[in-house]
């Protein structure tokens, strides 16, 4: 018999995140934020209600559902996405223009914190 953990490596060794879902209050404003502010485009409205993002290799799939972040700040939520940008000065002020507001900085000189419309925390990172 073989062990656990070298079954379950064959099992797994070809496995891969494939997308990330998002549940929503309002699919379509979370869509909007998301591609006007994140650079994200949608690729697919599946079912008339299911909207799919992409950015670079990455997806995510908005669904209608109840969310409700009880996190004051981006440290105590209990996940958050993180997105990469080249430029975050310019960033933040995109965002901040837009009447996004700004959370509590995580530590970092090199990032921000803020929500999207469902009050879910992102973080945004200058990558060089």
């Amino acid at each position: 018999m073989e062990p656990i953990n070298e079954v379950f490596s064959v099992i797994t060794q070809n496995m891969k995140l494939g997308h990330v879902e998002l549940f929503c209050k309002n699919c379509e404003a979370t869509r909007d934020f998301y591609v006007a502010h994140l650079g994200f485009e949608e690729t697919e409205v599946q079912g008339g209600k299911y909207i799919w993002l992409r950015s670079e290799g990455s997806e995510i799939l908005l669904r209608p559902g109840r969310f409700k972040s009880r996190a004051k700040d981006y440290s105590e939520s209990e996940a958050a996405l993180v997105v990469y940008c080249p430029d975050l000065s310019s960033f933040t002020d995109n965002l901040t223009s837009a009447g996004v507001e700004l959370g509590v900085p995580d530590g970092s000189p090199d990032c921000i914190t803020f929500r999207d419309p469902d009050g879910r925390w992102l973080q945004a990172v200058e990558n060089y």
